[in-house]
């Protein structure tokens, strides 16, 4: 089983204790008013969620000093994570990274809010108001009434920047090229979900959730999220050896040409005889594209280099995707192997709130 680093982001005064900047001026403060210190505790847990944001019973919005994008000065939601943690789902852990204008903030009603990086551009704020938080978008605070007992735990880290053209925003290249990333973010979030109180007092995770290892990721990407989606696939996180079992799932975001962290996650996998579908302990690799649309040329490249690894035919990775041939032929092979391609009729938009309750119902149990 993978037990993530435990470690954190600190600001201390020189000549101090392990106590951060916050906690020294608290105690000074407390001091000067007459208060005893001893009575009133000021924990590191503390610090960790004050900024963070209780939605509901199983939805809330924080901020994690492990998430790779770096705010401007006087904002904080470039580290923003949505977050959705029903109280039996702590060991399957969904990451899902949004695409090209997109963004994950709510509010806290847990309604779209356009984020601050993008608040000060006329045309980004309209932008973003035009459209929902992705993780609305594609259903994610809605998988529990489809998958119920499987539902796993959904991170949505923004991957998104202010940018300028065409796109108001952005994913830029290197948020994940450190393969320690990802498993540092999954736990620092963790973190702050055992700190921060539902709206019924409970927390979102158990206090003592290192004691209920990470038994399996579902780690995916749409559209524009392929670039860190592919150096994600890097991550010490989902490698055998250093990892725990992981669905890596491509949602037409097969853009651009560099895929070699695809090809390196099923090869690693393959080689310890467990990229397979049906098995608790293995590895699935699923790529779903449309025909004839820019991203058919790049996920036809990736499929040829996957055959030669695993000494098949490239044809037969393949599957055509119809409404009528789904129950017959898609699922099946996406609940008994370990590499598909799937061309579908399914328009870009429609295409992740489709995979992934499907993709959950036919992961091994």
């Amino acid at each position: 089983m993978w037990f993530p680093s435990d470690r954190q982001d600190e600001t201390r005064l020189p000549g101090t204790d392990r106590r951060t900047r916050r906690q020294v001026l608290h105690d000074a403060a407390l001091s000067l008013a007459g208060v005893s210190i001893a009575l009133v505790p000021v924990g590191r847990a503390e610090d960790l969620c004050r900024d963070d944001l209780a939605i509901n019973g199983s939805t809330a919005l924080i901020f994690s000093g492990q998430a790779p994008l770096q705010p401007d000065r006087d904002l904080k939601d470039a580290r923003a994570v949505w977050c959705h943690a029903p109280k039996e789902s702590g060991r399957r852990i969904l990451l899902y990274f949004h695409g090209h204008n997109g963004y994950v903030t709510v509010d806290a009603q847990g309604r779209s809010r356009v984020p601050d990086w993008a608040a000060g551009q006329a045309s980004a704020r309209a932008g973003a108001s035009a459209k929902l938080a992705a993780p609305l978008v594609y259903g994610l605070d809605r998988l529990g009434t489809k998958l119920r007992a499987k539902e796993p735990m959904v991170l949505v880290p923004e991957v998104s920047t202010l940018a300028t053209g065409s796109f108001w925003a952005k994913e830029p290249a290197g948020q994940y090229a450190d393969s320690a990333r990802l498993g540092l973010l999954v736990a620092d979030c963790r973190k702050h979900l055992a700190c921060l109180a539902r709206p019924d007092g409970s927390r979102y995770v158990r206090p003592d959730f290192e004691k209920e290892p990470i038994e399996r990721v579902y780690l995916c990407g749409h559209s524009g999220a392929g670039i860190p989606l592919e150096e994600a696939a890097g991550s010490s996180l989902t490698l055998p050896g250093t990892g725990v079992p992981t669905d890596l799932w491509l949602f037409d975001c097969t853009y651009w040409s560099k895929i070699a962290s695809f090809v390196r996650f099923c090869e690693r996998w393959n080689a310890v005889d467990r990229l397979a579908g049906g098995r608790f302990d293995a590895a699935r690799f699923i790529c779903v594209y449309r025909p004839k649309t820019q991203t058919e040329e790049v996920a036809n490249e990736l499929r040829g280099a996957i055959a030669r690894i695993l000494g098949v035919d490239a044809g037969a990775l393949l599957k055509d995707h119809s409404p009528e041939n789904f129950a017959t032929e898609v699922r099946p092979s996406l609940r008994n192997s370990g590499v598909v391609f799937v061309r579908t009729e399914l328009s870009h938009d429609e295409i992740p709130g489709f995979f992934i309750p499907a993709l959950i119902e036919t992961a091994s149990s």
